[in-house]
């Protein structure tokens, strides 16, 4: 009996014992399986974040990618506006002015392609005509600088360029309707053969039929700018209180506990921001000036396309509204009718000459009657009080200096915003020629041609060029 039972308990230490190792065992597939899921949380953790870092990256790229392309398109577009304005011009000094601007285009232009995934020796050719163009051109323009006119054989290159740029306008504002519903950067990473597709596309930019001109030329054209400062505006900051209560004067259709404050703005102008609720919920986004509480710009959403308003009925829309907003003696000295919104620039008006530099811009939409868009920031950036001087040439002078070949309509005073922040009295005559409309500027004082400008029809309304 004794053995029996010591027979059991060894039997008994047996099983326990194989409870224990199995206790053991589960306890160590559940630490190793612990610790597996604690890595796999980490790794998904860590994938996913750095899969959100190439996203960023990718985004970046993107981003200048599309900067660089839309420069580069802007670049070739002013080229060949500015061609057909050297051709069309007589004066030796606009047209230096213009081909040192060619110059300075066509070379930024060159930049914008070296800063796009382009395959090597993808586009060569265009890269190559681009820069001989601005090196050309400059070496024209140096020319000029040292007494010498424009050749017969100039012009007739000048020409061949102007052919070959309208080509090459065409295809890439042809190719820039694919690329700003497509992506330069996915487009990059596929590869046909020896270029990717991104290459492929730009290779259609070139001119087609026209024969690209051989040129000799000199050294690159460099240029400086200067910021402008701020001449009309308050030195006292003033309170966001003082702000709304201006606002709620401006306003008067928003109720007042519907202006909700945004935050501040420091940029070249230190503006409070607010958002208003109208009493339909269309809101309306404004930039007010911690100096001085002027309204610097406005925007909302505008209507459909029905015009109930005409283009007369909005000027005045404008001007009262710039009234309210505390800017006075503004009259409209340009107007424009896109998609049923009137497009309105106000300028002051001083012994019956134009202020160009102090515009202000006012959208009103036709179907509302509500002034839906203002800005500006170009009047507080330059009015002030000026000693303007008198013409010293007459408007039959200035006049007799448009070429024949443009038909005059009008010619008024104004003073003209040019080039290094310089402002000259000018006459403006406004002339048609082939089927467009140019604004030449003759400065007033010595009779020289200042600027010319062409009317450039787009989807969006005309632009001046």
């Amino acid at each position: 009996m004794d053995n029996f039972k010591n027979v059991e308990i060894k039997n008994d230490n047996n099983e326990i014992a194989k409870t224990k190792s199995l206790k053991n065992k589960n306890t160590r597939l559940m630490i190793l399986a612990l610790v597996l899921g604690v890595a796999l949380v980490a790794f998904v953790v860590l994938y996913s974040i750095s899969m959100s870092k190439q996203t960023e990256l990718k985004i970046d790229l993107e981003n200048i990618y599309q900067k660089n392309f839309n420069e580069l398109v802007d670049n070739v577009n002013n080229s060949e506006i500015k061609l057909s304005k050297v051709l069309a011009s007589d004066y030796n000094s606009y047209a230096k002015k213009m081909l040192n601007e060619i110059s300075k285009n066509t070379s930024m232009a060159s930049n914008n392609l070296s800063s796009l995934p382009v395959s090597i020796n993808g586009i060569d050719e265009t890269i190559k005509f681009i820069n001989q163009v601005s090196g050309y051109t400059q070496s024209l323009a140096n020319k000029m600088e040292k007494g010498e006119s424009l050749s017969n054989e100039d012009i007739k290159t000048l020409t061949e360029l102007k052919y070959a740029f309208d080509d090459l306008k065409n295809n890439i504002n042809k190719l820039s309707k694919d690329i700003y519903s497509g992506n330069i950067y996915s487009e990059s990473n596929k590869l046909d053969g020896d270029y990717n597709n991104f290459t492929i596309k730009l290779q259609n930019v070139k001119a087609g039929d026209v024969d690209y001109p051989t040129m000799i030329y000199d050294g690159p054209f460099s240029d400086s700018t200067l910021n402008k400062e701020i001449k009309n505006m308050s030195k006292t900051v003033v309170s966001k209180e003082i702000v709304l209560e201006k606002l709620q004067n401006i306003f008067k259709n928003v109720a007042s506990s519907n202006f909700e404050f945004l935050g501040e703005t420091n940029g070249k102008f230190k503006t409070y921001d607010y958002e208003l609720l109208t009493s339909d919920n269309n809101s309306i986004y404004v930039q007010v000036t911690q100096n001085g509480a002027e309204l610097l710009t406005m925007s909302c959403a505008d209507g459909n396309n029905q015009e109930n308003y005409t283009i007369d009925e909005a000027k005045e829309i404008a001007k009262n509204f710039t009234k309210l907003a505390g800017v006075d003696m503004m009259e409209c000295v340009w107007s424009d009718i896109v998609s049923g919104d009137a497009y309105i620039n106000l300028a002051p008006v001083k012994d019956n000459i134009i202020l160009y530099p102090d515009l202000i811009k006012v959208k009103v939409d036709l179907n509302t009657g509500n002034v839906v868009g203002y800005e500006a920031s170009s009047y507080f950036t330059n009015h002030t009080t000026r000693q303007l001087e008198k013409a010293q040439i007459s408007k039959e002078v200035a006049e007799s200096k448009v070429p024949k070949m443009y038909q005059r309509k009008e010619t008024r005073l104004v003073l003209a915003p040019l080039d290094y922040n310089r402002e000259v009295l000018c006459y403006e005559t406004t002339c048609t020629k082939d089927g467009d409309t140019y604004y030449i500027y003759v400065n007033a004082i010595s009779g020289l041609v200042e600027n010319i400008l062409k009317t450039v029809e787009t989807d969006n309304g005309n632009l001046l060029l």
